[in-house]
């Protein structure tokens, strides 16, 4: 591998580490309009390699969904997820994300988004990485899902709550501690969030014709993602599934965010037109080209998985 193919990967993987799930957030700034959890039947339920009866690749393109997942919905599916992260031809690394069970936080019953991030160390320059994420949120009236509490694990570094964001919403603040060891107070702007919940965010209204936007607390700082959600349907293909899958794609860009869970520029992400809005990939763009983001692996009803095939 010669010296700016090195230093193409090394880039790479510094700012993708970074924005991995943030890639997600794209879609999710359309909560900002969200009045309510919405109402109705769903038609079709997408089949994965894993389940008993896939769709073939004509049912995925006439079946329609009539209504947008909702947050418990999503939780009670007990999904887990893999990605491959890969920069042009190199693969980065993998993502897992999934729910843990339920944690009592401040006196409240909390949901616990788990996600885990783990480098490609067979690729030159890059060594071992694993950082892991956490967030506890709840549901509020209007069916969003709301931080209360975010926090990011160096595994690798053994430096526990590397990263905490904590919103206090009775007083309107935002506490935050990163990874220099600085601390700070922030004012709180609603429905504003810190971290990977967007994941789920994302998904509320994947495919439905809105521009929205929404800020985002990370870097010390409050920063804004600008979504562009689109109903037009694309077929793509993707390991964690036999066939072509019916997509819908939501475009945007950032706004004074850089860092830990925040990149700069535009993006581009794909949901799947099933029950759940499943987040099938994401696209940044970065020095050259682009950072993308795929699943790979999928299963519903199960626990948090720790079983790496192949990685540490």
């Amino acid at each position: 591998m010669d010296y700016w193919t090195k230093k193409i990967a090394y880039y790479g993987l510094m700012h993708s580490r970074q924005t991995i799930i943030c890639s997600f957030l794209l879609v999710v700034f359309c909560l900002v309009c969200m009045k309510g959890e919405a109402t109705g039947k769903i038609l079709f339920d997408l089949q994965s390699h894993q389940l008993d009866h896939p769709m073939d690749e004509q049912e995925l393109e006439v079946t329609a969904v009539k209504r947008q997942p909702t947050v418990s919905e999503i939780l009670n599916a007990g999904e887990w997820f893999r990605y491959e992260v890969s920069y042009g031809f190199f693969t980065l690394g993998w993502v897992e994300v999934s729910i843990l069970p339920d944690s009592l936080y401040n006196g409240y019953v909390h949901h616990h988004l788990f996600t885990r991030m783990i480098s490609n160390d067979r690729l030159p320059l890059i060594g071992y990485e694993r950082d892991e994420f956490h967030t506890l949120f709840y549901v509020n009236e209007e069916g969003l899902p709301v931080s209360s509490l975010f926090w990011k694990d160096n595994i690798d570094e053994e430096k526990l709550h590397e990263i905490v964001y904590r919103f206090d919403r009775s007083s309107g603040q935002v506490y935050y501690k990163e990874e220099d060891e600085s601390t700070g107070i922030l004012s709180l702007v609603k429905p504003a969030t810190a971290g990977h919940i967007v994941f789920i965010y994302s998904r509320l209204f994947a495919g439905v014709e809105m521009n929205t936007q929404l800020p985002v607390y990370v870097s010390k700082k409050l920063g804004y993602i600008d979504f562009d959600h689109s109903s037009i349907t694309e077929l793509r293909t993707y390991k964690a599934f036999e066939d072509s899958i019916a997509t819908y794609k939501t475009t945007g860009r950032t706004i004074d965010i850089v860092g830990p869970f925040g990149f700069s520029g535009r993006f581009e992400a794909f949901f799947a037109q099933d029950n759940f809005r499943i987040p099938l990939e994401a696209r940044v763009k970065m020095f050259l080209g682009s950072a993308v983001v795929k699943l790979i692996e999928y299963r519903r009803g199960n626990t948090v998985q720790t079983n790496w095939k192949g990685m540490k």
